[in-house]
């Protein structure tokens, strides 16, 4: 299965897979099944990007 979520601990900030080119990997990263595993692993200090919120928003709004 594939992971949809990315977490990157040194900004601490989520990316969603095929949302922003960020989450694509690299250093530091972790990757996630779902978003709920990605905010237990580090609190619920955990912000999603700016980009990937911006899509999510969208994607609701076309729902």
């Amino acid at each position: 299965m594939q992971k949809k979520f990315v977490y990157n601990t040194k900004t601490h900030r989520l990316h969603i897979v095929g949302y922003c080119p960020h989450a694509s990997g690299g250093y530091n990263m972790i990757y996630f099944n779902t978003e709920d595993e990605a905010l237990a692993y580090d609190g619920r200090a955990v912000g999603l990007c700016k980009l990937c919120q911006k899509k999510r928003e969208t994607m609701e709004k076309t729902k």
